[in-house]
C-alpha cells in the first residue's frame, strides 16, 4: 500500500510477482473516492494557509467534487547480486486513468449571471519510466521507495453542463464557446477542445497530450 498518496485521499495498492531472477511484473490499482475537493488533506492544508482574498477560490473548491480510478502495469528490472525484488530498480510502466469531476461555472453577461453545473469525465492512457528502490526491512515486510519518474500520454475530455440558457442571446452563446475554446491557444502541446452552447446548456469535448510525474513516494508491503 502506498502511504504517501493518502495525502491526496488516494488509496493505492499493488501486487508484485517475479518473472525471472531480477525482473518482476507489478499490477497496481488506485482510487480516490468521490470527495469534496476542499476536504482532500493536502488541499485542506493549503487552504488553511491561503490569504483571505482567495475566498472565491475556497468557495469553488468547497462546491467541487472529484473521483478517480487508475490501473497501472509495470515491468521492473532490479540491480544487485541478491536474487528477488530488492535493490535499485528501473520500472517501465503504463497507466490508464478515469476521473470524474463536478463543479459550478459562473458566466456573466451584460444582463445577468448564469450558473452552469458541470459534470465532467476525463480518461487518459500513458506510459513512462521510473527509478526506485526496494528493501526487505523485516522477515516479511518490504519498503518500496519511488524515487522519481515520469510519463507521457493522451487524454480525452467530456464535460456536460445542463442549464437553462434560453435567455442567452446567440452572440453571448458564441462568446461563451470562444471563451472555452481559448484553451487551445493558451495551453501547450496543441490541445483540441470543441465547445457547443445551446439553450439547454454546454457540452465540451476534446483531447490533449499530457505529462505526469511519478515518484517522491513510498509504500510498505508483505512478502510471501
Amino acid at each position: 500500500m502506498n502511504l504517501s498518496s493518502l495525502a491526496f485521499n488516494n488509496y493505492s495498492f499493488s501486487y508484485e510477482r517475479s518473472l525471472t531472477r531480477k525482473m518482476t511484473l507489478v499490477a497496481g490499482y488506485s482510487f480516490i473516492p468521490k470527495s469534496i475537493v476542499s476536504s482532500i488533506p493536502l488541499v485542506e492544508k493549503g487552504l488553511d494557509q491561503s490569504a483571505e482574498d482567495e475566498d472565491d477560490l475556497i468557495e469553488q473548491l468547497q462546491n467541487s467534487t472529484i473521483a478517480n480510478k487508475a490501473y497501472t502495469g509495470e515491468l521492473r528490472f532490479y540491480s544487485g547480486k541478491k536474487p528477488g525484488a530488492r535493490g535499485l530498480y528501473l520500472a517501465l510502466y503504463g497507466r490508464y486513468m478515469n476521473l470524474d469531476a463536478t463543479y459550478s461555472h459562473e458566466y456573466e453577461t451584460d444582463s445577468r449571471t448564469y450558473e452552469i453545473p458541470i459534470d465532467g469525465k476525463i480518461t487518459g492512457l500513458g506510459g513512462g519510466l521510473m527509478v526506485g528502490a526496494q528493501w526487505l526491512i523485516a522477515k516479511r515486510i518490504t519498503f518500496d521507495w519511488y524515487i522519481m519518474g515520469g510519463h507521457l500520454g493522451k487524454m480525452k475530455l467530456d464535460l456536460d453542463g445542463k442549464s437553462d440558457l434560453s435567455t442567452m442571446t446567440p452572440a453571448e452563446r458564441k462568446e461563451l464557446e470562444e471563451e472555452i475554446e481559448s484553451v487551445n491557444d493558451d495551453l501547450p502541446w496543441n490541445p483540441k477542445v470543441d465547445a457547443t452552447v445551446t439553450s439547454n446548456g454546454v457540452n465540451v469535448k476534446g483531447n490533449a497530450p499530457f505529462a505526469g510525474i511519478r515518484g517522491l513516494g513510498f509504500s510498505f508491503g508483505i512478502a510471501f
